[in-house]
Protein backbone atom coordinates (compact mmCIF):
# COMPACT_ATOMS: atom_id res chain seq x y z
CA UNK A 1 0.00 0.00 0.00
CA UNK A 2 1.17 3.60 -0.78
CA UNK A 3 1.72 6.12 1.96
CA UNK A 4 0.88 9.71 0.96
CA UNK A 5 2.41 12.00 3.57
CA UNK A 6 0.96 15.75 3.48
CA UNK A 7 3.63 18.02 4.52
CA UNK A 8 2.99 22.01 5.50
CA UNK A 9 5.40 23.96 3.85
CA UNK A 10 5.96 27.68 3.82
CA UNK A 11 6.37 28.68 0.00
CA UNK A 12 7.46 31.56 -1.79
CA UNK A 13 6.06 32.48 -5.92
CA UNK A 14 8.73 34.25 -8.18
CA UNK A 15 8.09 38.05 -8.43
CA UNK A 16 11.29 38.25 -11.07
CA UNK A 17 13.31 36.11 -13.19
CA UNK A 18 16.70 36.47 -14.93
CA UNK A 19 19.94 35.16 -15.69
CA UNK A 20 23.67 35.98 -14.07
CA UNK A 21 27.00 34.91 -15.26
CA UNK A 22 30.60 35.58 -13.41
CA UNK A 23 33.73 34.29 -14.32
CA UNK A 24 34.50 32.86 -10.80
CA UNK A 25 31.15 31.21 -10.20
CA UNK A 26 29.61 28.32 -12.37
CA UNK A 27 32.65 28.20 -14.94
CA UNK A 28 31.07 31.16 -16.09
CA UNK A 29 28.10 29.88 -17.58
CA UNK A 30 24.51 31.85 -17.00
CA UNK A 31 22.96 30.88 -13.85
CA UNK A 32 19.01 31.30 -13.55
CA UNK A 33 18.15 34.04 -10.96
CA UNK A 34 14.77 34.50 -9.09
CA UNK A 35 13.58 37.47 -7.33
CA UNK A 36 11.33 35.74 -4.02
CA UNK A 37 9.24 38.22 -2.09
CA UNK A 38 9.95 37.34 1.20
CA UNK A 39 8.46 40.42 3.21
CA UNK A 40 6.92 39.80 6.33
CA UNK A 41 8.78 36.71 7.08
CA UNK A 42 11.64 38.00 9.41
CA UNK A 43 13.46 34.78 9.46
CA UNK A 44 13.78 34.14 5.45
CA UNK A 45 15.23 37.85 5.39
CA UNK A 46 17.57 37.31 8.21
CA UNK A 47 18.60 34.03 6.37
CA UNK A 48 19.31 36.16 3.00
CA UNK A 49 21.42 38.81 5.39
CA UNK A 50 23.30 36.37 6.82
CA UNK A 51 24.69 34.73 3.24
CA UNK A 52 25.27 37.67 2.19
CA UNK A 53 28.79 37.22 5.05
CA UNK A 54 29.51 33.66 5.16
CA UNK A 55 30.97 32.36 2.14
CA UNK A 56 28.81 28.87 2.44
CA UNK A 57 25.60 27.47 4.06
CA UNK A 58 24.43 23.99 4.41
CA UNK A 59 21.11 22.78 2.58
CA UNK A 60 19.31 20.16 1.82
CA UNK A 61 17.05 20.31 -1.15
CA UNK A 62 14.54 18.52 -3.56
CA UNK A 63 11.74 18.79 -6.18
CA UNK A 64 8.33 17.63 -5.97
CA UNK A 65 4.92 18.14 -7.48
CA UNK A 66 2.19 19.81 -5.81
CA UNK A 67 -0.51 16.89 -5.53
CA UNK A 68 -3.49 19.56 -5.68
CA UNK A 69 -1.85 21.93 -8.22
CA UNK A 70 0.08 19.66 -10.56
CA UNK A 71 1.11 22.47 -12.70
CA UNK A 72 3.38 23.75 -10.06
CA UNK A 73 6.30 22.17 -8.73
CA UNK A 74 8.06 22.96 -5.65
CA UNK A 75 11.86 23.45 -4.88
CA UNK A 76 12.18 22.34 -1.27
CA UNK A 77 14.68 23.68 0.52
CA UNK A 78 16.03 23.06 4.08
CA UNK A 79 19.09 25.05 5.11
CA UNK A 80 20.60 24.32 8.41
CA UNK A 81 23.97 26.54 8.17
CA UNK A 82 23.92 29.62 8.75
CA UNK A 83 20.42 28.70 10.06
CA UNK A 84 17.58 26.30 10.19
CA UNK A 85 14.88 27.37 7.98
CA UNK A 86 12.74 25.35 5.68
CA UNK A 87 11.07 26.85 2.80
CA UNK A 88 9.84 26.16 -0.46
CA UNK A 89 9.65 28.17 -3.88
CA UNK A 90 6.39 27.15 -5.78
CA UNK A 91 7.14 27.39 -9.53
CA UNK A 92 4.62 27.05 -12.17
CA UNK A 93 5.69 24.59 -15.17
CA UNK A 94 3.81 26.37 -18.41
CA UNK A 95 5.01 30.00 -16.95
CA UNK A 96 9.03 28.78 -15.75
CA UNK A 97 9.69 25.91 -17.85
CA UNK A 98 12.67 27.48 -19.74
CA UNK A 99 14.02 28.70 -15.93
CA UNK A 100 13.29 25.08 -14.17
CA UNK A 101 15.01 24.00 -17.06
CA UNK A 102 18.14 26.19 -16.66
CA UNK A 103 18.14 25.46 -12.93
CA UNK A 104 18.39 21.82 -13.90
CA UNK A 105 21.42 22.38 -16.92
CA UNK A 106 23.36 24.79 -15.02
CA UNK A 107 23.20 22.82 -11.78
CA UNK A 108 22.81 26.26 -9.98
CA UNK A 109 20.64 29.09 -9.12
CA UNK A 110 20.67 32.58 -7.49
CA UNK A 111 17.88 33.55 -5.28
CA UNK A 112 17.23 37.56 -3.88
CA UNK A 113 15.16 38.75 -1.86
CA UNK A 114 13.02 42.01 -3.54
CA UNK A 115 9.91 42.88 -4.27
CA UNK A 116 7.07 42.62 -7.44
CA UNK A 117 9.10 45.05 -10.32
CA UNK A 118 12.89 44.41 -9.01
CA UNK A 119 15.05 43.19 -11.75
CA UNK A 120 17.46 41.17 -11.13
CA UNK A 121 19.82 43.41 -12.11
CA UNK A 122 18.16 45.61 -9.54
CA UNK A 123 18.71 43.99 -6.38
CA UNK A 124 22.60 43.31 -5.52
CA UNK A 125 22.40 42.76 -1.91
CA UNK A 126 20.52 39.68 0.17
CA UNK A 127 21.36 37.13 -2.79
CA UNK A 128 22.31 33.23 -2.04
CA UNK A 129 24.01 31.27 -4.94
CA UNK A 130 22.29 27.60 -4.12
CA UNK A 131 24.80 24.76 -5.77
CA UNK A 132 21.93 22.13 -7.48
CA UNK A 133 22.71 18.89 -7.64
CA UNK A 134 20.85 16.28 -9.91
CA UNK A 135 19.10 14.77 -7.40
CA UNK A 136 18.02 12.69 -10.07
CA UNK A 137 15.04 14.92 -11.25
CA UNK A 138 16.82 15.07 -14.64
CA UNK A 139 15.66 12.29 -15.95
CA UNK A 140 12.14 13.16 -14.79
CA UNK A 141 12.05 16.61 -15.93
CA UNK A 142 13.30 15.41 -19.67
CA UNK A 143 10.24 13.16 -20.00
CA UNK A 144 8.12 16.52 -17.99
CA UNK A 145 9.69 19.00 -20.56
CA UNK A 146 9.38 16.77 -23.63
CA UNK A 147 5.28 16.53 -23.00
CA UNK A 148 5.11 20.12 -22.10
CA UNK A 149 6.55 21.59 -24.92
CA UNK A 150 4.73 18.80 -27.40
CA UNK A 151 1.12 19.81 -25.81
CA UNK A 152 1.69 22.88 -26.71
CA UNK A 153 2.93 22.42 -30.49
CA UNK A 154 0.01 20.13 -30.57
CA UNK A 155 -2.14 23.00 -29.35
CA UNK A 156 -0.67 25.01 -32.45
CA UNK A 157 -2.09 22.60 -34.98
CA UNK A 158 0.69 20.25 -35.23
CA UNK A 159 0.21 16.92 -35.79
CA UNK A 160 1.64 14.49 -32.68
CA UNK A 161 4.85 13.44 -34.71
CA UNK A 162 5.47 16.92 -36.05
CA UNK A 163 4.86 18.08 -32.01
CA UNK A 164 7.48 15.42 -31.12
CA UNK A 165 10.17 16.22 -33.20
CA UNK A 166 9.44 20.00 -32.77
CA UNK A 167 9.32 19.75 -29.29
CA UNK A 168 13.02 18.03 -29.38
CA UNK A 169 14.46 20.57 -31.58
CA UNK A 170 12.75 23.33 -29.25
CA UNK A 171 14.50 21.80 -26.34
CA UNK A 172 17.97 21.63 -27.95
CA UNK A 173 17.69 24.77 -28.91
CA UNK A 174 16.73 25.81 -25.42
CA UNK A 175 19.52 24.30 -24.11
CA UNK A 176 22.47 25.78 -26.00
CA UNK A 177 21.95 28.88 -23.42
CA UNK A 178 22.65 26.95 -20.57
CA UNK A 179 25.77 26.60 -22.35
CA UNK A 180 26.77 30.17 -23.01
CA UNK A 181 30.24 30.74 -20.99
CA UNK A 182 31.42 34.06 -19.79
CA UNK A 183 35.38 34.20 -20.62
Amino acid sequence: MIKIERIKIRTFSIVEKGMISHENIGEGRLIPALVLDVEGNQDIIDLFKAHDSINAGDVVMNWTQDFFKREDLIFKMTFSKPMNIEFGIRINIEQNYIFIDGIIQSKGLYLRAGKMGEKVSQVTEDTILVEVPDMNMKAIWNEMIQKKVAKSYRSNGYSKSEARINAKQHIQSLREIWKIRRK
